[in-house]
């Protein structure tokens, strides 16, 4: 998903100030080198704002918003290049401007894509150690799904020395911001006693979490855990189970 808020300052939402942009003077801003101009008018052609959806002069204006270093436009150009949207799918252009974004502009949307990119080979030689690089940088900066993939690897040992206990605190933090598959892996280390004691109503709550938040895998693994606890700790459990819903997740331990 390309971005639509200019990480420049530029904080608007296009669908809302469409009709009070001045799309001339706008134009005439870009055409005489304003970046933010130029990402706005790459915007307005991507997503058909007030003009035909045209990606063509939507890459061109992220090019030239791009090349003057401006970040929002680096991550939309590396992802038409990575998707071939509008552009020849060409992965080292996305790296390329992934790498811009990541490194200059310290974003952590292209860092966490950088992260996937090279834990999955997209068009790079898999590399865990390159992907974990990515993530953690991107997981100091609380985005939820590289604060997961952290959580994932370390606790795997991929890319970093394998350590349960730092795999837990990194996915706490994911499951903060209501990340299921965070909670399921909670979960399933809490019923391991993985870097943690075993804690079978601690485990039930993580697993009651990502249920709720829609992880329907978590959900048979609540059951199973229901079926084996004994009924006066399965109340406990539940009831710890409906606080931490009702707490929107902040309060599940």
């Amino acid at each position: 998903m390309k971005l639509v808020i200019s990480i420049s300052l530029l904080f608007f939402s296009l669908p809302l100030l469409a009709q009070d942009i001045d799309f001339a003077s706008t134009q005439q801003q870009a055409e005489q080198g304003d970046s933010d101009a130029q990402y706005l008018l790459g915007l307005l052609y991507d997503n058909a704002v007030g003009v035909e959806r045209d990606l063509i002069k939507a890459s061109n204006w992220y090019i030239l918003a791009s090349n003057q270093g401006h970040i929002a436009a680096q991550y939309n150009l590396a992802q038409m290049y990575r998707l071939g949207d509008g552009l020849e799918k060409d992965i080292e252009q996305a790296v390329y401007w992934f790498m811009q974004a990541a490194e200059q502009g310290n974003d952590p949307q292209a860092q966490y894509v950088l992260g996937d990119i090279y834990r999955y080979g997209e068009g790079v030689e898999p590399n865990n150690n390159e992907a974990f690089r990515w993530y953690i940088l991107a997981a100091e900066q609380t985005l939820v799904e590289a604060e997961y993939m952290t959580g994932i690897l370390i606790a795997a040992g991929l890319g970093a020395p394998e350590n349960d206990f730092m795999a837990l605190g990194w996915l706490r933090k994911a499951a903060k911001q209501s990340h299921a598959r965070a909670f399921y892996a909670l979960g399933e280390m809490y019923e391991r006693g993985e870097g943690i004691e075993e804690n079978l109503i601690q485990a039930f709550v993580w697993f009651a979490a990502a249920s709720e938040l829609g992880y329907t895998q978590a959900l048979s693994r609540r059951d199973l855990l229901a079926a084996n606890i004994e009924s006066e700790f399965l109340i406990q459990a539940q009831t710890q189970a409906q606080s931490c819903i009702e707490s929107v997740f902040q309060e599940c331990e």
